[in-house]
C-alpha cells in the first residue's frame, strides 16, 4: 500500500477518516519540519490541494505555523509546528534506571532526569510522580497535553495498566490513575517494545525518506528482550479486548529445559541473547569469585574490544541465539526487515555476524529480501516513552 492509496484510499475499498489524514500530515510535518506544501504532497504522493485542505485548519487553531524560509537564493514558505505552546511528558520504567522527559512538538528533548528503579511499584511511581509534578509546575504558561509511559512489560488493553513486568516483579499496577496530574491531561501506558519501535519509526522518517508507511520488526534487548511491530508506518498492538501481549517474544523457549527465566519458564530467549545475559555468558553459568563484580554489559564491549578473548567469545554466543530467535520472528509474523535496539547495539561488531549466521542457517536464510540492522541503543528508552504521549495527541486530534 502505497501513500497514495492511504490518503486518497484508491485501492484499500474505503475513505480514511479526516483525523487519519491529519495524522499522516502531522506525522510527517513532526519528523521532517520545516517542510514546504509542495514537499508535503510529493512525500505523501497527494495533490498540493489537499494538503492545503487538511493544513489550513491547523494553521487556524494554532497548531501549526507558516512562515517565510530563506535558502540558495531563493524565498519558501514553511510548515512547522508551533513549539512554544504545547508540552508531553514521558516516563520510560526501566528495570534499572528510569527516566523522566519532557519534549516539544519541534521533537527535541527539552528536559530529562533519571533515577534508580525502586524494587516496588508504589515507590517507583511515587518518585516518578515528583518528578512530573516538577515539571508540570515550571511550566505554567504551556499546555500538557499527554503523558506517555513505556513499561517493560504487559498492558491492558485500555493502555492505562501494566498487567505484568516479568523482570520487575510487578502485576496489576493502576500506573495511570497513579499519575494523572490532573482530569484533563491523558496518561497513556505502552509497552517499552512497541513504544521503541514507534520512536525508530519517527527517527527514519526524519533521516530517510523512507519509513512513513515502512514495515519492519523492531528487537529491544536490554535486561529482557522485547519486539515491536510496525505495519504500515503504525505499530500493532494486537487485537481483541484482552491484554497486550503482542510483541512478547523474549519469553518464547529457544532451549528446551534451558535456563530458568523469572517468567516461570526455562530456556526463554532473553536469558540467552540479551544484554544482561551477557555476564551469565562470561562468567560460565558460575557465581562470582570473591571479589569479582558480575560486569556490566559495557563492560564485556570494553574488554572485547580490548582483545579479550573471553568476552568476545560471550558477545558471539549472544549473536548466535539472537540469530535463532529472530529467525523464529521473521517466520512467525512474515515481516523481512529487522532493526535491532537497546544496549545490545553497543556490542554490534561482535554480535552480527554470528547471528547472520544463524539466521543463514534456517528456512529464512534460504530466502532473499531479510535484513537486519542496529538501530538506536538508548534513546529508544525515554524517546519511546515521549513518542507514545506526542502519537496519542496527533492520531486524536
Amino acid at each position: 500500500m502505497n501513500h497514495r492509496s492511504v490518503i486518497n484510499a484508491e485501492s484499500a475499498g474505503a475513505a480514511p477518516s479526516p483525523a487519519r489524514k491529519r495524522s499522516l500530515l502531522l506525522r510527517l510535518i513532526r519528523s521532517a519540519q520545516p517542510m514546504t506544501r509542495t514537499e508535503l504532497a510529493s512525500r505523501l504522493e497527494i495533490d498540493k490541494s489537499t494538503v492545503t485542505e487538511n493544513i489550513k485548519p491547523l494553521i487556524a487553531e494554532g497548531l501549526i505555523r507558516e512562515e517565510t524560509q530563506e535558502g540558495e537564493g531563493r524565498k519558501a514558505r514553511v510548515l512547522s509546528f508551533v513549539n512554544d505552546r504545547d508540552y508531553f511528558i514521558g516516563l520510560n520504567l526501566g528495570v534499572r534506571r528510569s527516566q523522566v522527559g519532557l519534549i516539544s512538538l519541534n521533537g527535541e528533548i527539552e528536559e530529562e532526569v533519571d533515577f534508580e528503579t525502586p524494587s516496588t511499584a508504589t515507590f517507583a511511581l511515587r518518585m516518578a510522580r515528583e518528578r512530573i509534578e516538577s515539571i508540570y509546575r515550571n511550566n505554567p504558561d504551556k499546555q500538557l497535553r499527554v503523558i506517555g509511559v513505556s513499561v517493560p512489560g504487559m498492558t491492558d488493553a485500555s493502555r492505562s495498566e501494566l498487567v505484568y513486568a516479568p523482570n520487575l516483579g510487578w502485576d496489576n499496577v493502576q500506573i495511570a490513575d497513579k499519575l494523572k496530574v490532573n482530569e484533563s491531561v491523558k496518561v497513556i501506558v505502552e509497552n517499552d517494545s512497541t513504544a521503541a519501535a514507534m520512536y525508530e519509526a519517527r527517527v527514519r522518517i526524519r533521516r530517510t525518506e523512507e519509513g512513513l508507511m515502512s514495515n519492519f520488526i523492531l528487537v529491544r534487548s536490554g535486561t529482557g528482550i522485547g519486539v515491536g511491530l510496525v505495519i504500515g508506518g503504525e505499530v500493532f498492538r494486537g487485537s481483541g479486548s484482552g491484554i497486550g501481549i503482542a510483541g512478547e517474544f523474549g519469553h518464547m523457549t529457544i532451549v528446551a529445559g534451558g535456563k530458568p527465566c523469572v517468567c516461570g519458564n526455562r530456556g526463554c530467549w532473553e536469558k540467552y541473547a540479551s544484554a544482561a545475559s551477557a555476564a551469565t555468558l562470561y562468567l560460565g553459568d558460575r557465581p562470582p569469585g570473591r571479589g569479582e563484580s558480575v560486569p556490566r554489559f559495557v563492560e564485556i564491549v570494553s574488554k572485547a574490544e580490548n582483545g579479550d578473548n573471553r568476552s568476545r567469545r560471550s558477545l558471539e554466543k549472544i549473536g548466535d541465539y539472537l540469530g535463532i530467535g529472530i529467525a523464529n520472528v521473521i517466520m512467525g509474523i512474515g515481516v523481512p526487515r529487522v532493526i535491532i535496539s537497546g544496549r545490545l547495539v553497543y556490542g554490534w561488531q561482535f554480535i552480527k555476524d554470528p547471528m547472520f549466521e544463524a539466521i543463514r542457517r534456517s528456512i529464512v536464510g534460504k530466502f532473499e529480501g531479510w535484513s537486519v540492522e542496529a538501530g538506536e541503543p538508548v534513546g529508544s528508552a525515554i524517546g519511546g516513552a515521549l513518542e507514545v504521549a506526542v502519537e496519542e495527541f496527533l492520531t486524536t486530534l
